[in-house]
């Protein structure tokens, strides 16, 4: 199986490198030449980020998001 593994991330805004995405490629040992990373933004449709994941039939998709949105601090 070719891309056995994806990792993907949901930008807020636009897409851009995702350091934590390389950082675990670059740690995935014997698995990394079957590991493909995809990155998205919040901008992006559900059913296409959908698609665009399940079109190769990984056995693993492993999906991270960082908002850039903090809580309110308390009054």
């Amino acid at each position: 199986m070719v891309n056995a593994i994806i990792i993907a991330t949901l930008n807020a805004r636009y897409t851009h490198a995702s350091l934590g995405l390389r950082y675990l490629l670059a740690n995935q040992g014997e698995w990394q030449a079957q590991t493909k990373i995809m990155e998205f933004t919040i901008a992006m449709r559900p059913l296409d980020i959908a698609e665009q994941l399940l079109i190769g039939q990984p056995r693993i998709i492993g999906l991270g998001c960082i908002s850039g949105i903090s809580p309110k601090p308390p009054p």
